[in-house]
Protein backbone atom coordinates (compact mmCIF):
# COMPACT_ATOMS: atom_id res chain seq x y z
CA UNK A 1 0.00 0.00 0.00
CA UNK A 2 1.28 3.46 -0.92
CA UNK A 3 0.79 6.81 0.81
CA UNK A 4 -1.74 7.86 -1.80
CA UNK A 5 -3.72 4.62 -1.52
CA UNK A 6 -3.80 4.90 2.26
CA UNK A 7 -4.97 8.51 2.08
CA UNK A 8 -7.72 7.60 -0.39
CA UNK A 9 -8.84 4.68 1.78
CA UNK A 10 -9.22 6.91 4.85
CA UNK A 11 -11.13 9.49 2.79
CA UNK A 12 -13.57 6.88 1.55
CA UNK A 13 -13.92 5.31 5.01
CA UNK A 14 -14.79 8.72 6.44
CA UNK A 15 -17.35 9.30 3.69
CA UNK A 16 -15.62 12.36 2.19
CA UNK A 17 -15.50 13.26 -1.47
CA UNK A 18 -12.27 14.71 -2.86
CA UNK A 19 -13.68 18.27 -2.89
CA UNK A 20 -14.91 17.91 0.72
CA UNK A 21 -11.58 16.65 2.07
CA UNK A 22 -9.62 19.19 0.05
CA UNK A 23 -11.74 22.00 1.50
CA UNK A 24 -11.32 20.70 5.09
CA UNK A 25 -7.56 20.42 4.61
CA UNK A 26 -7.28 23.78 2.89
CA UNK A 27 -5.78 22.46 -0.34
CA UNK A 28 -6.84 22.27 -4.00
CA UNK A 29 -8.82 19.26 -5.18
CA UNK A 30 -6.36 18.77 -8.02
CA UNK A 31 -3.48 18.60 -5.53
CA UNK A 32 -5.38 16.06 -3.41
CA UNK A 33 -5.92 13.99 -6.54
CA UNK A 34 -2.16 14.02 -7.20
CA UNK A 35 -1.54 12.92 -3.64
CA UNK A 36 -3.98 10.02 -3.88
CA UNK A 37 -2.43 8.91 -7.19
CA UNK A 38 1.09 9.10 -5.72
CA UNK A 39 2.11 11.78 -8.18
CA UNK A 40 3.19 14.00 -5.32
CA UNK A 41 4.17 13.72 -1.65
CA UNK A 42 2.59 16.13 0.83
CA UNK A 43 4.69 18.46 2.90
CA UNK A 44 4.68 17.94 6.65
CA UNK A 45 2.21 20.81 7.19
CA UNK A 46 -0.20 19.53 4.55
CA UNK A 47 0.11 16.00 5.98
CA UNK A 48 -0.89 17.34 9.39
CA UNK A 49 -3.82 19.21 7.86
CA UNK A 50 -5.04 16.02 6.16
CA UNK A 51 -4.76 14.01 9.37
CA UNK A 52 -6.71 16.70 11.24
CA UNK A 53 -9.43 16.74 8.56
CA UNK A 54 -9.68 12.93 8.68
CA UNK A 55 -9.52 12.92 12.52
CA UNK A 56 -6.77 10.30 12.63
CA UNK A 57 -3.32 10.08 14.20
CA UNK A 58 0.04 9.36 12.63
CA UNK A 59 -0.02 5.89 14.25
CA UNK A 60 -3.38 5.10 12.61
CA UNK A 61 -2.18 6.32 9.23
CA UNK A 62 0.98 4.18 9.15
CA UNK A 63 -0.58 1.18 10.90
CA UNK A 64 -0.73 -1.09 7.84
CA UNK A 65 2.53 -0.04 6.24
CA UNK A 66 5.57 -2.29 6.16
CA UNK A 67 8.15 -0.25 8.07
CA UNK A 68 10.98 -1.86 6.07
CA UNK A 69 9.49 -2.24 2.58
CA UNK A 70 7.74 1.16 2.51
CA UNK A 71 10.34 3.05 4.53
CA UNK A 72 11.80 4.98 1.60
CA UNK A 73 8.43 6.58 0.90
CA UNK A 74 7.34 7.02 4.52
CA UNK A 75 10.44 8.94 5.65
CA UNK A 76 9.72 11.67 3.08
CA UNK A 77 7.28 13.09 5.66
CA UNK A 78 9.10 14.24 8.85
CA UNK A 79 6.22 13.38 11.22
CA UNK A 80 6.13 9.82 9.91
CA UNK A 81 9.92 9.53 10.03
CA UNK A 82 9.89 10.66 13.68
CA UNK A 83 7.13 8.21 14.57
CA UNK A 84 8.99 5.33 12.87
CA UNK A 85 12.16 6.21 14.78
CA UNK A 86 10.21 6.19 18.07
CA UNK A 87 8.66 2.81 17.22
CA UNK A 88 12.08 1.41 16.39
CA UNK A 89 13.43 2.56 19.75
CA UNK A 90 10.55 0.87 21.53
CA UNK A 91 11.12 -2.27 19.46
CA UNK A 92 14.85 -2.32 20.29
CA UNK A 93 14.09 -1.80 23.98
CA UNK A 94 11.55 -4.63 23.98
CA UNK A 95 13.94 -6.86 22.04
CA UNK A 96 16.72 -6.27 24.57
CA UNK A 97 14.36 -7.01 27.43
CA UNK A 98 13.20 -10.15 25.62
CA UNK A 99 16.79 -11.35 25.13
CA UNK A 100 17.66 -10.54 28.76
CA UNK A 101 14.70 -12.64 29.88
CA UNK A 102 15.74 -15.50 27.59
CA UNK A 103 19.28 -15.33 28.98
CA UNK A 104 17.94 -15.30 32.54
CA UNK A 105 15.84 -18.38 31.81
CA UNK A 106 18.93 -20.21 30.54
CA UNK A 107 20.96 -19.25 33.60
CA UNK A 108 18.17 -20.25 35.98
CA UNK A 109 17.60 -23.47 34.07
CA UNK A 110 21.26 -24.52 34.26
CA UNK A 111 21.45 -23.55 37.93
CA UNK A 112 18.32 -25.48 38.92
CA UNK A 113 19.31 -28.54 36.89
CA UNK A 114 22.79 -28.61 38.44
CA UNK A 115 21.33 -28.09 41.92
CA UNK A 116 18.99 -31.06 41.49
CA UNK A 117 21.60 -33.22 39.78
CA UNK A 118 24.39 -32.57 42.28
CA UNK A 119 22.01 -32.81 45.26
CA UNK A 120 23.99 -30.07 47.00
CA UNK A 121 20.94 -28.23 48.28
CA UNK A 122 18.84 -31.27 49.16
CA UNK A 123 21.26 -34.04 50.11
CA UNK A 124 19.96 -37.56 49.57
CA UNK A 125 22.48 -39.21 51.91
CA UNK A 126 21.34 -40.25 55.37
CA UNK A 127 24.01 -40.94 57.98
CA UNK A 128 23.61 -43.47 60.75
CA UNK A 129 25.73 -42.94 63.87
CA UNK A 130 25.95 -45.36 66.80
CA UNK A 131 27.01 -44.76 70.39
CA UNK A 132 27.67 -47.85 72.59
CA UNK A 133 27.19 -46.06 75.89
CA UNK A 134 28.09 -43.19 78.20
CA UNK A 135 31.77 -42.40 78.70
CA UNK A 136 32.51 -41.39 82.26
CA UNK A 137 34.82 -38.46 83.15
CA UNK A 138 38.48 -39.41 82.83
CA UNK A 139 37.81 -42.38 80.53
CA UNK A 140 39.12 -42.51 76.96
CA UNK A 141 36.64 -41.98 74.16
CA UNK A 142 36.98 -45.61 72.99
CA UNK A 143 36.50 -47.12 76.44
CA UNK A 144 33.90 -49.63 75.23
CA UNK A 145 36.40 -51.06 72.76
CA UNK A 146 39.71 -50.60 74.59
CA UNK A 147 38.87 -51.35 78.21
CA UNK A 148 40.52 -54.82 78.03
CA UNK A 149 43.85 -53.22 77.05
CA UNK A 150 43.78 -51.19 80.25
CA UNK A 151 44.05 -54.35 82.45
CA UNK A 152 47.07 -56.62 82.74
CA UNK A 153 45.76 -60.12 82.10
CA UNK A 154 48.99 -61.96 82.81
CA UNK A 155 48.20 -62.56 86.48
CA UNK A 156 45.32 -64.32 88.17
CA UNK A 157 44.18 -60.98 89.65
CA UNK A 158 44.25 -59.45 86.20
CA UNK A 159 42.09 -62.18 84.71
CA UNK A 160 39.63 -61.78 87.57
CA UNK A 161 39.60 -58.03 87.03
CA UNK A 162 38.84 -58.57 83.34
CA UNK A 163 35.83 -60.71 84.20
CA UNK A 164 34.54 -58.09 86.60
CA UNK A 165 35.16 -55.32 84.09
CA UNK A 166 33.43 -57.30 81.34
CA UNK A 167 30.28 -57.53 83.43
CA UNK A 168 30.49 -53.84 84.31
CA UNK A 169 30.91 -52.73 80.70
CA UNK A 170 28.10 -55.01 79.59
CA UNK A 171 25.80 -53.34 82.10
CA UNK A 172 26.93 -49.90 81.02
CA UNK A 173 26.42 -50.63 77.35
CA UNK A 174 23.39 -48.75 76.09
CA UNK A 175 23.44 -48.49 72.30
CA UNK A 176 21.89 -45.37 70.82
CA UNK A 177 21.41 -44.99 67.06
CA UNK A 178 21.17 -41.52 65.54
CA UNK A 179 19.88 -40.95 61.99
CA UNK A 180 20.67 -37.57 60.42
CA UNK A 181 20.93 -35.87 57.02
CA UNK A 182 24.01 -33.99 58.24
CA UNK A 183 27.48 -35.40 57.72
CA UNK A 184 29.20 -34.94 61.08
CA UNK A 185 32.38 -36.79 60.18
CA UNK A 186 33.58 -40.23 61.25
CA UNK A 187 32.64 -39.49 64.86
CA UNK A 188 31.50 -36.70 67.13
CA UNK A 189 31.02 -36.28 70.87
CA UNK A 190 27.98 -34.97 72.75
CA UNK A 191 27.77 -34.22 76.46
CA UNK A 192 25.27 -36.08 78.61
CA UNK A 193 24.14 -35.84 82.24
CA UNK A 194 26.63 -38.47 83.50
CA UNK A 195 29.49 -37.87 81.08
CA UNK A 196 29.55 -37.89 77.29
CA UNK A 197 28.69 -40.02 74.32
CA UNK A 198 30.81 -40.61 71.28
CA UNK A 199 28.85 -41.33 68.12
CA UNK A 200 30.70 -43.28 65.44
CA UNK A 201 29.62 -43.37 61.81
CA UNK A 202 28.05 -46.76 61.23
CA UNK A 203 26.77 -46.53 57.66
CA UNK A 204 25.44 -44.23 54.94
CA UNK A 205 22.24 -44.68 52.97
CA UNK A 206 21.01 -43.06 49.77
CA UNK A 207 17.38 -41.94 50.05
CA UNK A 208 16.08 -40.44 46.78
CA UNK A 209 14.21 -37.13 47.23
CA UNK A 210 11.62 -36.15 44.65
CA UNK A 211 12.46 -32.45 44.98
CA UNK A 212 15.81 -33.04 43.25
CA UNK A 213 14.01 -34.65 40.30
CA UNK A 214 11.60 -31.72 40.12
CA UNK A 215 14.50 -29.26 40.18
CA UNK A 216 16.07 -31.06 37.22
CA UNK A 217 12.78 -31.10 35.30
CA UNK A 218 12.18 -27.41 35.99
CA UNK A 219 15.76 -26.62 35.02
CA UNK A 220 15.38 -28.39 31.66
CA UNK A 221 12.09 -26.57 30.98
CA UNK A 222 13.61 -23.17 31.73
CA UNK A 223 16.73 -23.95 29.70
CA UNK A 224 14.68 -25.04 26.68
CA UNK A 225 12.45 -21.97 27.01
CA UNK A 226 15.46 -19.66 27.00
CA UNK A 227 17.04 -21.37 23.97
CA UNK A 228 13.71 -21.29 22.14
CA UNK A 229 13.51 -17.57 22.86
CA UNK A 230 16.77 -16.96 20.99
CA UNK A 231 15.69 -19.24 18.12
CA UNK A 232 12.38 -17.40 17.69
CA UNK A 233 14.11 -14.01 17.88
CA UNK A 234 16.44 -14.95 15.01
CA UNK A 235 13.57 -16.33 12.96
CA UNK A 236 11.47 -13.18 13.43
CA UNK A 237 14.43 -11.00 12.46
CA UNK A 238 14.95 -13.00 9.25
CA UNK A 239 11.29 -12.60 8.39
Amino acid sequence: MTLGQRLKQFRIDRGFSQPELAELAGIEQSYLSKLENDKSVPSNDIFRALLKALAITVEEFIHRFDAIKDRSQLILIPDIELKLAQQEQVLIHNLRRYLYMASLLIILGVTLFYTGYSKQLFDETRYQYESPGIILPGEPSDIFHSWRNMINSDSREGRAAINIKRVEMAKRRNNVILLTDENRGQYFVEDSAMGKRQYNLDKKEELPRSINNWLQILGVLLLCSGIMGFVLEKRFNKE
